[in-house]
């Protein structure tokens, strides 16, 4: 089954988010709520968790993006 990552909105207002790091790559395999992500705010650093466990197949945001809340940013296959 495919999970979708998804930037969570985790800073009230915030509707974009700074995609600072992966913290995984394709194939690598990660279970849930293990930290793939690194994002932040001018004022909070957070980290995105994995949704499910399974294997990265996708990253569709690169580092330094500016991502809007609720934006797929890649993609599991559990």
């Amino acid at each position: 089954m495919k999970y979708e990552i998804i930037m969570p909105e985790f800073a009230e207002g915030a509707e974009e988010i700074n995609l600072r790091q992966w913290m995984v790559a394709v194939g690598d395999t990660v279970k849930k709520g293990d930290n793939i992500a690194e994002a932040a705010t001018d004022k909070i650093s957070i980290y995105v968790e994995a949704p499910a466990d399974g294997k990265i197949t996708a990253i569709l945001a690169a580092e330094g993006d500016r991502i809007l809340v609720g934006q797929i940013i890649g993609e599991i296959e559990g």
